[in-house]
């Protein structure tokens, strides 16, 4: 048995990608469950096994369990078991405060997305040996083109999709204008974006809304309330076209993998952790040379750097719109073979090579 900590949820990248992780861990070890959080917020059919695993946490030798965490840099000091621990973190920028570096110095060995995560972690005084990539993946029982065959589609139109939480560091302080640029009126073009941000509160979330809504081409552009369940995502982004993603930085990119599964193309930068799969045969990569200061107001303040995203970006993305739209290109075999790769099954394989 192994002590396993983590946010079991369907909002927040770590929590989808800890669901997703106990789910098939489970399946090769017991596992006693310690949430972190407010709650589990799962799926109704997953809600038994939820509560047989934390009702494991009710024994008597746990102490000497083995922990396995998934968590932010800033609080891996905190552990259940004295057995080895290990510790899965996933990152925007490409620095970390001393609280952090002192909370990844905690576990016995650290687990990161991308090659880009491994190196920002060694860059910390993390020895390589104990760092490990693993990948993380994609669900493709539920994000599959083949589920949808026979769905309605206006193929006339072209329908560009985002989806993320509201955030200038996903970029979407840019894209509503750069949307505007690329188009005008007369093009059969949407952008649908899907950003709900738990996080936010009404007035912030209103500010977005009306950036977008009261731009030049707002009536080509709609805003989609939160879609809770993945299923109803992935029927989402079988009707859209293309994915747009212009993120300054990323610690995995869920929804990039999610809309390359959907055998969609996908406009993105070429920086962070979704360069560990994304290239220029399965994406339209929009290059960077520059970083910057993370600066957002909200929850950056400067403490890291992201990627700089100026006129060049800019320019390089309005080409990428323009020309998947005029060449009507809509599929994106490459991203297929991909998102094939990258499944959570190949994750728990990686991760139980260290620690089971």
């Amino acid at each position: 048995m192994i002590n396993f900590n983590a946010p079991i949820n369907r909002t927040t990248g770590y929590g989808i990608t800890s669901t997703n992780i106990w789910q098939l861990l489970r399946d090769r070890t017991e596992i006693a469950l310690y949430p972190i959080g407010q709650g589990i917020d799962c799926d109704p059919e997953l809600q038994d096994l939820v509560k047989k695993d934390f009702e494991n946490t009710m024994g008597t030798d746990l102490k000497k369990n083995d922990c396995f965490k998934i968590w932010h840099q800033h609080d891996l000091a905190p552990r259940f078991g004295n057995g080895k621990y290990s510790a899965l973190t996933f990152f925007e920028l490409d620095t970390f405060q001393k609280n952090e570096v002192a909370s990844l110095h905690h576990p016995d060995q650290v687990f990161v997305a991308s090659e880009w995560g491994k190196e920002v972690v060694a860059n910390h005084g993390i020895s390589k040996d104990n760092i490990h990539v693993t990948p993380l993946g994609v669900n493709l029982n539920i994000f599959n083109p083949d589920l949808f065959k026979g769905q309605e589609k206006e193929e006339s139109k072209y329908v560009f999709i985002n989806i993320g939480k509201w955030e200038i560091r996903k970029g979407h302080d840019l894209l509503v204008n750069i949307f505007n640029e690329a188009f005008s009126e007369k093009d059969n073009v949407e952008l649908w974006m899907i950003n709900h941000n738990p996080f936010l509160n009404q007035d912030q979330t209103l500010q977005w809304h009306k950036l977008y809504k009261e731009s030049k081409l707002g009536d080509k552009i709609k805003i989609f309330p939160r879609i809770e369940k993945h299923v109803d995502l992935a029927s989402v982004i079988d009707q859209a076209d293309c994915g747009i993603y212009l993120s300054r930085g990323e610690g995995w990119n869920n929804e990039v993998m999610e809309t390359m599964a959907m055998n969609k193309p996908v406009i993105l930068t070429n920086y962070s952790a979704h360069t560990e799969y994304a290239n220029s045969e399965n994406s339209y990569l929009v290059q960077t040379s520059e970083t910057e200061k993370a600066q957002d107001g909200i929850w950056f303040h400067g403490q890291g750097n992201w990627a700089t995203l100026g006129v060049d970006q800019i320019e390089q993305s309005i080409n990428h719109m323009r020309n998947v739209y005029k060449n009507n290109i809509r599929t994106n075999a490459n991203g297929l073979k991909t998102a094939e790769k990258y499944t959570w099954q190949n994750t728990v394989d990686q991760i139980s090579k260290y620690v089971l």
